[in-house]
């Protein structure tokens, strides 16, 4: 048995969100607008807001969103009283609207209601509306239903999540993404490929989330580059695309050891959870074909072995070419360390056991213990060292 969920309404396409602005009516004529920093992507939805007599008002998310933050925005909220919360941005921005529009109807603490340092306590009352609109192909934040949340005081992110979470409305127009810088580009959507790649090889998938994931990887792993380094319309289509699939999958199935580290170490530096994850994913693939050989878990080498298939266009690929595939990609984009971020090995011991306790890895396809973990950190921090898998070969 499998259920699967997304958001109610998807609208995906070149000009989507000027073609489906009326769309909004639907909610109400009050609203909550969040954006980030520069707010030049919502000038359409703002003349809309106008030209409708519609009352808004506009907050917006500079990084990732702090719980402090969230609380003191969802108090404004309540005094506001809007109809609905639009998000247009990156995937902080969208987190941060799906947070508030959780939240507003919904009183106490922030810490009442998210997981691993809060109470975890379920909504209460339903949220109101949610529109998201992306604008950056990585988070898939659209169609999932958490929100992460910084944590400053405990150094961690965390999740609040609610299936009555998912979006009401998704609208994602690729035009949106496109002149975005190569290296946000390409954090993104190696963001995505983690989301795709650690949803298909996880310990609960279904028929209907490997149809996702498969239709994903092909999609991002023949565009990313064009995307990245050309700017290619059709190729910013296909990764916008591949990033709704993904989040559509993480939603449903599960995720594994590379977002269960990435949420330990993302409250702890300053660096883009898409790098985190992009730089961890190669070496906990390694890492877990390892575990699964160990264990002669025949199923999950069998899941990895189709991964490589899928990211090479190789029917007779091994389980190393998808590693490879991954390494050279990232190598490719030519994305910063995680170590210039201030990662060393003083933090490894208390990021492996934050690590052990988030939900996150709970999905990876099979057990790792604290040493796998610190393995994978390890290497990590010396990924620009090493450039194919020393301990793989050519029969995995």
């Amino acid at each position: 048995m499998f259920q699967f969920m997304t958001s109610s309404r998807i609208i995906f396409g070149e000009g989507a969100l000027n073609n489906s602005l009326s769309s909004l009516n639907q909610f109400g004529y009050s609203v909550l607008l969040v954006t980030g920093r520069d707010s030049a992507r919502a000038e359409s939805i703002i003349s809309y807001f106008k030209q409708q007599n519609m009352r808004y008002q506009q907050v917006a998310v500079h990084g990732e969103p702090l719980i402090a933050m969230v609380e003191e925005m969802a108090a404004m909220g309540r005094k506001f009283r809007p109809d609905m919360v639009v998000a247009i941005g990156g995937g902080s921005v969208l987190d941060a609207g799906k947070a508030l529009a959780a939240l507003i109807p919904n009183q106490g603490s922030v810490y009442d209601y998210v997981e691993v340092v809060g109470r975890n306590v379920p909504l209460q009352a339903k949220p109101i509306p949610f529109i998201a609109v992306p604008t950056t192909a990585g988070t898939g934040s659209e169609v999932s239903k958490n929100a992460v949340l910084r944590s400053a005081q405990e150094n961690v992110k965390v999740s609040l999540r609610s299936p009555d979470m998912l979006p009401d409305l998704a609208i994602i127009d690729p035009t949106l993404t496109y002149g975005m810088d190569a290296v946000t580009s390409g954090c993104c959507g190696m963001d995505a490929f983690t989301h795709l790649m650690e949803s298909y090889v996880c310990g609960d998938p279904s028929p209907l989330t490997d149809m996702v994931c498969e239709e994903g990887l092909r999609r991002l792993s023949g565009a990313i580059l064009a995307a990245c380094e050309d700017d290619d319309p059709r190729a910013r289509s296909d990764m916008s695309f591949a990033a709704l699939l993904g989040g559509m999958a993480l939603a449903n199935a599960k995720l594994g050891a590379a977002h269960g580290l990435a949420s330990s170490l993302g409250g702890r530096l300053k660096a883009p959870h898409g790098l985190i994850t992009a730089q961890l994913a190669p070496f906990v693939m390694q890492e877990n074909v390892l575990a699964a050989r160990e264990a002669g878990r025949a199923d999950v080498l069998n899941r990895y072995r189709q991964l490589a298939c899928i990211l090479t266009g190789r029917m007779n690929a091994e389980i190393i070419d998808g590693i490879l595939w991954t390494k050279r990609t990232l190598k490719r984009l030519n994305l910063p360390s995680v170590s210039e971020y201030g990662l060393c090995d003083i933090m490894y011991d208390e990021v492996a056991e934050d690590a052990l306790l988030s939900n996150a890895i709970k999905g990876n396809p099979l057990p790792l213990n604290k040493d796998r973990l610190l393995s994978i950190l390890e290497q990590m921090c010396d990924c620009k060292k090493q450039t194919t898998p020393t301990v793989l070969d050519e029969n995995l």
